[in-house]
């Protein structure tokens, strides 16, 4: 047969020649790089670079959050182990600061950098079931909707965030919650093993309980971008056919005892470990509405017994009563009973606050929160739980660097805005949330949620014990500290 190069192949050569062509005129650049250099990456790769020259950089440097505006040098798009190795070892070379992005869903714009190099692994994904050894392999850059896509009626499940386009590489290293982490506990409890690249651009070593065993308690909730570069998840799969999705509103009179039933009964004593929720406050056609929204991993029947509470509140209704595989329910609870917040502008931002619920609140403030919740200055405002207890709090805290185990619910707030005052006004409102929430927060704050207004985030994401323990990782496993951003894990 003819020997035919394929399309990506012709396009490659073209950047090549044009990066060439720089070179063979001496063009000016502000990079610490020759062109040749950069010409020899972008030939060895099977991905591609982007310069903040080329027609597609300003979306490529685009955060899923465009509160955030970063402007590195360079962009590497990776599709395989051995780019991440060339990518890294450039960066090694011309001393680059290096961001490593797989969905780029930061919540302080950590996927990103200004002036240095951004190693992108979303063009790693895949997913590869083992059902004999009851294990699934996935590489960093699939997102949720794929992963959740390839378990598919397979009967085997992983806990997965609700949000379709997060990519596991970021997110299981930051914890991991989703609707059934009461049930098998946070994502990263499910780990069995990580595949890992190391900041010398070489090394290549798999963490485990068996070997490495301290940087795969690290990786299990030290965050990514600190010790090296995820490059495959092995999770343990458990059996879960169906669920139950399921959603109920309430009129706003019954909100406050709506939380305190839940406090009480529904987090960490009380429900039984199958049933996950999210509780929302938000706005729907301008006007507040208080829904739950979740999931039972088993039968209709035994998950209505499970919050018959919930629906003898006198103005509960039961919105979603539907049952199916998690995948299934998982976009159906995207979009039913309705979607919050609703009718965001495009290329609205994004502001988040959170923390961790540990003291038990009264209906009177509780009722507070909620009179507080409904005068945001713009009605994109969201306010919601999630729930932990039940496998979450049964995992042992020092197993792993995600210590958040002992709580009631992770609190967020999230603020929405279009342009400088709006944001002033937004970001003061949420201010003034978190300050009336604070007494009954923990201090602990979800660093799969990162704020980069904390002062002391060490303490917040991880506490004393904890950090320092990270900290030793970190020496042993980058003692050049190469990946580094704000909050990163320093070196002792």
């Amino acid at each position: 047969m003819a020997q035919r190069k394929s399309p990506a192949r012709r396009a490659k050569d073209g950047r090549i020649a044009c990066l060439l062509q720089r070179a063979a005129a001496n063009t000016p650049t502000d990079s610490p790089w020759p062109w040749e250099a950069l010409a020899a990456l972008e030939k060895a790769m099977a991905g591609h670079v982007v310069l903040p020259t080329d027609a597609d950089y300003a979306k490529d440097r685009q955060e899923s959050n465009p509160a955030f505006q970063a402007f590195p040098l360079l962009i590497a798009y990776c599709e395989s182990e051995n780019d991440a190795k060339l990518c890294v070892q450039f960066a090694q070379t011309w001393k680059l600061w290096v961001a490593v992005r797989c969905g780029g869903h930061s919540t302080a714009g950590y996927s990103v950098n200004t002036g240095g190099m951004v190693i992108d692994l979303k063009g790693l994904s895949g997913v590869t079931l083992d059902t004999r050894a009851q294990r699934v392999h996935v590489l960093p850059g699939t997102d949720f909707d794929h992963f959740n896509s390839a378990m598919g009626a397979t009967g085997w499940h992983v806990p997965t965030g609700a949000c379709g386009n997060v990519c596991v590489g970021g997110f299981v290293q930051g914890g991991g919650y989703g609707y059934t982490s009461r049930r098998f506990g946070i994502q990263s409890d499910m780990v069995e093993s990580m595949r890992v690249l190391l900041a010398d651009g070489e090394t290549i070593v798999t963490a485990s309980a068996a070997e490495h065993a301290d940087l795969y308690w690290a990786l299990r909730g030290g965050t990514g971008g600190n010790f090296g570069v995820l490059l495959q998840v092995t999770y343990r799969m458990e059996p879960l056919p169906s669920v139950w999705a399921w959603s109920i509103g309430w009129d706003a009179a019954d909100a406050a005892d709506v939380l305190v039933l839940l406090q009480k009964d529904f987090m960490r004593t009380g429900a039984p470990d199958a049933l996950g929720y999210m509780m929302n406050l938000g706005f729907r056609d301008g006007k507040p509405v208080f829904m739950i929204q979740g999931m039972y991993c088993g039968t209709a029947d035994a998950g209505r017994a499970a919050i018959a509470p919930l629906l003898a509140v006198p103005s509960a209704r039961l919105l979603v009563d539907k049952s199916g595989t998690y995948p299934e329910m998982n976009h159906w609870l995207e979009d039913h009973p309705y979607e919050l917040p609703q009718d965001l502008p495009d290329h609205v931002c994004e502001s988040k606050s959170s923390g961790y619920i540990g003291r038990t609140l009264t209906k009177a403030q509780w009722q507070a929160a909620i009179d507080y919740f409904v005068t945001s200055p713009n009605t994109y405002s969201m306010f919601y739980l999630e729930p932990y207890g039940g496998a979450i709090q049964r995992y042992p805290a020092t197993d792993s660097a995600f210590v958040h185990r002992n709580v009631d619910a992770d609190l967020v707030a999230d603020v929405f805005w279009t342009d400088a005052a709006e944001r002033e006004r937004m970001e003061a409102w949420l201010a003034g949330f978190m300050d009336l929430m604070r007494p009954f927060l923990t201090g602990a704050v979800y660093q799969n949620y990162p704020d980069g207004s904390l002062v002391d985030y060490p303490q917040a994401y991880w506490g004393t014990g904890t950090y320092a323990r990270l900290q030793q990782v970190k020496q042993a496993y980058d003692p050049g500290n190469f990946f580094r951003f704000a909050q990163s894990v320093k070196l002792p």
